[in-house]
């Protein structure tokens, strides 16, 4: 059967498809579902008459029902075509690679974590074995004494019965400096007069200690001047023999010593503030540090005979065992020069 080059039933020229682009009807010789060819040719359409434009999309309309025989059944395919091959073996999975960074050498150390945890634990045992044990030599003392001496304490600016405590100018002239060379300690040459002496006591090696005036003017801090008390508002006379210039004084205001794990700077009272008198009216304020050590006030040039020392405040007394309700100073230091 040969294929129309019209369609048959619109009379549109025949493409290459299997359906009219014009009305979509089933080329007969293309689809199994066109109508065969009728023995009449078919009239193309006049001359001067355009044929209809195609329109699209061809598949958006309903197709006609075929007016032909059946459709004929597709050929049976072998039994043995329909057999559906199995499926080659699939390959083995290789190992996915190790990520970067080190992973795998993490995996194989579980015991670094455990082991670094240890070596921390062994350092801070060994820090604190090593505090204790420095805090044990002399009763901790000699880390208290540091720890005094970095942090002084700020004495107020009042006694105990709530009077300022000024500096005040005294009546004597201008005195006229002494040449450095000249400006020697005079401490060892004065004369002190205290207002009360505490009895004499045995350190643990049982031997006598004595707390006379005399030992604040030796220049050795183990030996002291103790009173028995609160020594606030109490006065200490020193008598330097003749009339002097003094341009520096100072103490060690508390009993600057050890004795095995008892420390008596810490056991007893200690001095927070002085006044500093001589012989024209002259007063000088010092405020002292909680410190086992020499504290020196620039005061001159002052002439003067005597030095008067006036204790303002005063410390409440030790704790604990080793606490005992004494007033003390260690050492004094007079510097100046002789006129």
């Amino acid at each position: 059967m040969t294929t129309p080059t019209h369609c048959t039933s619109c009379g549109h020229e025949l493409g290459v498809g299997r359906f009219c682009t014009n009305c979509g009807q089933p080329v007969p010789g293309r689809h199994p579902e066109a109508a065969p060819v009728a023995s009449a040719p078919v009239v193309p359409p006049p001359t001067g008459q355009l044929p209809p434009a195609a329109r699209y999309p061809l598949y958006a309309d309903s197709p006609t029902a075929p007016s032909g025989p059946p459709p004929l059944a597709p050929p049976a395919v072998p039994a043995a075509v329909t057999q559906v091959a199995p499926p080659p073996p699939s390959a083995p999975l290789s190992p996915a690679p190790p990520p970067a960074g080190g992973s795998t050498a993490r995996t194989r150390l579980p015991w670094l974590p455990w082991l670094l945890g240890v070596v921390v634990l062994a350092l801070v045992a060994g820090i604190g074995a090593f505090l204790l044990v420095s805090a044990g030599d002399d009763d901790g003392s000699a880390l208290e004494q540091r720890a005094e001496e970095a942090e002084p304490s700020s004495p107020s600016d009042t006694d105990r019965s709530g009077e300022p405590r000024p500096d005040s100018s005294g009546t004597g002239g201008p005195v006229e400096a002494p040449e450095p060379g000249d400006l020697r300690d005079l401490t060892a040459t004065a004369r002190a007069e205290v207002p009360a002496t505490a009895p004499a006591s045995r350190d643990r090696q049982n031997r006598p200690v004595t707390y006379v005036a005399d030992n604040m003017l030796d220049g050795r801090p183990r030996t002291a001047w103790r009173m028995p008390g609160d020594g606030t508002g109490t006065t200490l006379v020193l008598d330097l023999g003749a009339e002097v210039v003094l341009t520096e004084v100072g103490l060690v205001n508390g009993y600057a010593k050890i004795d095995g794990a008892d420390n008596w700077y810490r056991g007893n009272r200690r001095i927070r503030a002085v006044q500093w008198e001589f012989d024209d009216g002259t007063r000088i304020t010092q405020e002292l540090g909680d410190r086992p050590s020499m504290q020196l006030q620039p005061v001159g040039p002052v002439a003067t005979t005597t030095v008067v020392l006036h204790l303002v405040e005063v410390s409440a007394p030790g704790k604990g065992p080793g606490g005992r309700d004494f007033t003390a100073i260690s050492d004094l230091r007079l510097r100046g020069a002789r006129r």
